[in-house]
C-alpha cells in the first residue's frame, strides 16, 4: 500500500478470517516520512504467548525488518509507530479455531527536524540514536555524551525515570554522525533545546547511545509499567551510586532471576577430607557487590540448592557447607533456618532414619536428596559451595545443583500504616507502592504491598490492588449456567483485602460484560461471587440483590423490558458496565458466565477492574 494514510482488515471481516492463513500487508510512505498503525478492533484466538493465530507487526520488511509487536486475544493494541517508511503487518492462523480477525488503519507523517529514535538495542528503552538533521538520519558524535544528554533523550521519547549514556564503537559499520556535538543541562524537554553544533567533525569512532528506565531493579522497572520480559540493565544503588548498573533477565512474569556458571547438575569430584571440593559461582555480568545492591533494594530474594548423594557425610560432622557472598561459612541448607545445622527435612522432622539434621547425613547404599530454597537475603548469593567424602567412587557419590538468584519486590523504607489514606494523613505525598497492614502490625493478617495514589484525590490517599485478570478477556465457549468460571487472583490474599476494605470509607471495582448471542443475569446464565464466596446476580453501576444490570436500574436496556443488555440473546453486540461499590461483598473472588457454546455467533468478553478503596472508616 503506498499512499499517505489508508485501512485494512483481515479476508471476509468482520466475519471469521480464513484457517490456515498466512497473510502480508506491506505500507511504504514516501521517504522522509513515518508510519502510524492504529488496530480499530481485534478479535483472535487468544493464546498467553500468542502460539497459534496472531498478527505481528514490524518496522521495515525483508531480512532486515524488527519486530515491534505480536498480538492475539481481544485486547486492541497501543498504536504503534515504525522508525522507518516502510512497516509490515503478517497475520497467520491455524485450523483450530477462527474469529473475527482485525481492522486497522494507518497514517503518515513527514518526520521533523530534531526526531529521534533508538536503534539496535535489546528492547525498544536502549540503542544508538538516531537523529534527524538536515533532512538526514544519522548518529550523534559521542566524544563529549553525558547522563545529561541522556535524560533528555529518555525523555523526548516519553521515557521516565534515570537514564544512562553509553556508547557504540562503529568504526566497522555503515553509520553517518550527523551531529557532532551537544551539550545538555539535562532539565530541557528535547535535544533541539539544548546547545548543538550541527557543523563540525567528529573525532571519536563512537557514536552515542542510551539506556531509559535505568531503575533499581526488575520490580521497579514492572512498577514503572513495563511488562514485557526481557534484558534490562538496573543499578540497585543508583546511577549516580557506587556499583555500575549491570544488565539482567526481568521475567515480568514470574519472578526475575540473575544466571551463573554452575546451573548445571554438577557431579561432586572424589576427595576424602570435609570441604575438600571447592566451587565457586561466577554470575552472569554482575559481581557480588552489585548482587548485594540489588538485595538491599528488593523486598524479597531466593535461590535453589539440591544435593543428591549416596554414602556421604553432610552438615552433620561439618563435611559440607556453602560460603556467603560476604565469605562467611553457612552451616544450613535449603529449606531450613540459616546456620541451623539442618536441611529442609530437619527442620520439618521427616528426614530419612529418623536424622535431625539432613538426609544427606545417612551414610549409607541409598541415593538421597536434599533441597529448598535459601531465602535469607542478607547472605545471598551463593558464593561457593564445600564438599567432602566423596573418594571412594562409585559408591560415595554427590551431585548438586545451584539456582539463579531471584529477587523481587521493592523493599520498604517507610512506615507501615494501615491503608494508602493513612500514609498520606501521616505525611506521604508520593504515588507509588507501599506496604500497608490493615488491622495494625502484629495482628491477624500480614502486611501486603499495594499501589498508593496520592495525587488523584487531594483529600485522601487511594490504595489500589491489582490482580490476574484485568485485562479483557474472552469466555470460553461452554452451554450450562455458570460454566466459565475464573477465579480472581489479587496480589494479596481474600482476608487481608477484606480487612482493608473493612477500614475504608469506600471501595470499588469496575465490571464490564462485551457480549452477543447470550444470557446473563436476568436469566440466571452469569453471576460473580463476592470474597466469602456468595453469588452475586447483579453487575456493576445496579444495587446489591436487584437481579439487574446498570441499565435496569434506569430502565435504558437496549430492549424494553430486559434488566440487562447481555440477556437480550440476539447477533448484535451489546454492553453491561459500572461500578460494583458495597465493600462488604468486595473484592470479586470469581466471575461466571454461559450459553457461549455456540462460537463465533455466541461470544463474551469481560473486563474486572482493580479493587480501589479511599478515605478510613469511621473518620
Amino acid at each position: 500500500m503506498r499512499q499517505t494514510e489508508g485501512r485494512f482488515q483481515t479476508p471476509h471481516y468482520p466475519q471469521s478470517y480464513p484457517s490456515d492463513m498466512d497473510c502480508t500487508w506491506e505500507i511504504e510512505a514516501p521517504l522522509g516520512y513515518l508510519i502510524r498503525l492504529d488496530f480499530t478492533s481485534l478479535f483472535i484466538e487468544e493464546h498467553r504467548t500468542c502460539k497459534y493465530d496472531y498478527v505481528v507487526v514490524y518496522d521495515g520488511k525483508g531480512p532486515d525488518k524488527v519486530e515491534m509487536g505480536r498480538f492475539c486475544g481481544s485486547e486492541v493494541p497501543p498504536q504503534l509507530q515504525g522508525s522507518s517508511n516502510i512497516m509490515s503487518i503478517t497475520m497467520r492462523s491455524d485450523s483450530s479455531m477462527e474469529l473475527e480477525g482485525f481492522s486497522a488503519q494507518f497514517s503518515t507523517f513527514q518526520v521533523p527536524e530534531g526526531y529521534i529514535h533508538l536503534d539496535g538495542g535489546n528492547n525498544k528503552y536502549d540503542g544508538i540514536i538516531k537523529m534527524m538533521s538536515n533532512g538526514h538520519w544519522g548518529g550523534i558524535c559521542a566524544k563529549h555524551w553525558t547522563n545529561k544528554d541522556a535524560m533528555v533523550v529518555c525523555r523526548q521519547l516519553g521515557f521516565s525515570g534515570p537514564a544512562l549514556a553509553t556508547r557504540v564503537d562503529v568504526s566497522r559499520q555503515n553509520t553517518s554522525q550527523t551531529v557532532p556535538y551537544i551539550n545538555c543541562k539535562g532539565d530541557e524537554m528535547v535535544l533541539q533545546d539544548c546547545n548543538i553544533k550541527r557543523i563540525g567533525k567528529c573525532t571519536s569512532n563512537e557514536v552515542a547511545a542510551v539506556i531509559c528506565q535505568v531503575m533499581e531493579s526488575c520490580a521497579a522497572l514492572k512498577n514503572a509499567g513495563i511488562l514485557k520480559s526481557g534484558v534490562f540493565t538496573i543499578d540497585p544503588d543508583g546511577v549516580d551510586g557506587g556499583v555500575d548498573p549491570f544488565p539482567v533477565e526481568c521475567d515480568m512474569v514470574s519472578d526475575p532471576a540473575t544466571g551463573h556458571d554452575s546451573e548445571d547438575r554438577i557431579r561432586v569430584s572424589p576427595c576424602e577430607d570435609a570441604g575438600c571440593y571447592s566451587r565457586t559461582i561466577h554470575y552472569n555480568q554482575a559481581s557480588l557487590d552489585q548482587l548485594k545492591a540489588l538485595t538491599e533494594t528488593t523486598k524479597y530474594c531466593k535461590q535453589y540448592v539440591s544435593l543428591e548423594c549416596r554414602h556421604i557425610r553432610f552438615l552433620k560432622q561439618h563435611w559440607g557447607w556453602w560460603v556467603s557472598r560476604d565469605g562467611r561459612k553457612i552451616n544450613s541448607w535449603g529449606g531450613a533456618s540459616t546456620d541451623s545445622g539442618k536441611c529442609a527435612c530437619g527442620e520439618n522432622g521427616n528426614c530419612a532414619l529418623g536424622l535431625s539434621t539432613c538426609n544427606c547425613d545417612a551414610n549409607d547404599g541409598v541415593w538421597r536428596q536434599d533441597k529448598g530454597y535459601l531465602t535469607d537475603k542478607a547472605i545471598l548469593p551463593v558464593r561457593e559451595v564445600r564438599f567432602g567424602d566423596t573418594r571412594d567412587a562409585p559408591v560415595e557419590m554427590a551431585f548438586y545443583k545451584i539456582g539463579p538468584l531471584h529477587c523481587y519486590g521493592q523493599s520498604s523504607r517507610v512506615s507501615v500504616l494501615e491503608s494508602c489514606a493513612a500514609l498520606k494523613k501521616a505525611g506521604f505525598q508520593e504515588s507509588r507502592r507501599y506496604v500497608i497492614d490493615p488491622d495494625g502490625i502484629g495482628r491477624g493478617v500480614s502486611p501486603f504491598e499495594v499501589f498508593c495514589d496520592m495525587t488523584s484525590d487531594q483529600s485522601t490517599g487511594i490504595t489500589i490492588v491489582s490482580h490476574d485478570s484485568e485485562r479483557r478477556t474472552r469466555v470460553a465457549p461452554c452451554e450450562d449456567p455458570g460454566c466459565y468460571r475464573k477465579e480472581i487472583k489479587y496480589e494479596a490474599e481474600l482476608n487481608q483485602l477484606n480487612a482493608l476494605t473493612s477500614i475504608s470509607e469506600s471501595c470499588e471495582q469496575h465490571v464490564k460484560l462485551d457480549c452477543r448471542h447470550i444470557r446473563f443475569i436476568q436469566a440466571g446464565w452469569g453471576w460473580w461471587t463476592s470474597w466469602d464466596g456468595r453469588r452475586m446476580f447483579y453487575w456493576g453501576g445496579a444495587s446489591p440483590d436487584s437481579g439487574r444490570c446498570a441499565c435496569g436500574m434506569t430502565g435504558s436496556c437496549s430492549v424494553p423490558g430486559m434488566l440487562c443488555n447481555c440477556d437480550t440473546n440476539d447477533h448484535i453486540w451489546r454492553t453491561d458496565e459500572g461500578i460494583l461499590g458495597d465493600k462488604s461483598s468486595l473484592p470479586i473472588r470469581a466471575v461466571n458466565f454461559g450459553d457461549t457454546k455456540g462460537a463465533p455467533l455466541e461470544m463474551a468478553f469481560y473486563t474486572i477492574g482493580k479493587l480501589i478503596c479511599k478515605g478510613q472508616a469511621g473518620r
